[in-house]
């Protein structure tokens, strides 16, 4: 006496199935349901009749659906790909970002650096020609004067 397979859970169809591969009615009967995790799936007529004719409906809704299916999963794949793509070329413009900053303030620094110095001298002739004009200094000397009392940060040096 057979089982009623209407009965049986799938797990235990599957299993009935597998020690009774030769029970074509189990093995209709597990392929015939349904699992739960098919509840999204469609399902098709058959593509040809018992006796192997084809059923060309029933074909070409088939091949209209996974042509749709297809061009479904090849937009999702071009979204993925957008979506990579973008991350990857903000990551590179954080990275060129990052690179070009330090170059720039490295940049403004050599700028502002250079600037200073070129005041620095300026400052240190001005403060040299003061001392020529006002103190009587030789001009060999006012500029080692100059700097001297820059370091040393005397105040009202010109005052004497």
């Amino acid at each position: 006496m057979k089982p009623n397979f209407d009965e049986m859970s799938r797990t235990e169809l599957k299993a009935y199935v597998l020690s009774h591969r030769d029970d074509d009615e189990a093995i209709r009967v597990f392929f015939g349901r349904r699992n739960p995790s098919d509840s999204k799936a469609t399902w098709y007529g058959p593509m040809t009749t018992p006796e192997g004719a084809p059923i060309a409906e029933n074909i070409r809704i088939a091949e209209e659906a996974i042509k749709k299916r297809a061009e479904i999963d090849r937009e999702k794949q071009q979204q993925r790909e957008k979506a990579q793509e973008d991350g990857l070329r903000q990551k590179l413009e954080r990275e060129i970002e990052q690179k070009l900053r330090a170059k720039i303030e490295l940049e403004v620094e050599q700028k502002l650096q250079e600037n200073l110095e070129k005041e620095i001298e300026a400052l240190i002739s001005a403060i040299a020609q003061f001392l020529v004009a006002t103190s009587g200094f030789p001009s060999r000397l006012a500029t080692p004067i100059a700097l001297l009392a820059i370091r040393a940060g005397i105040e009202d040096f010109g005052d004497f």
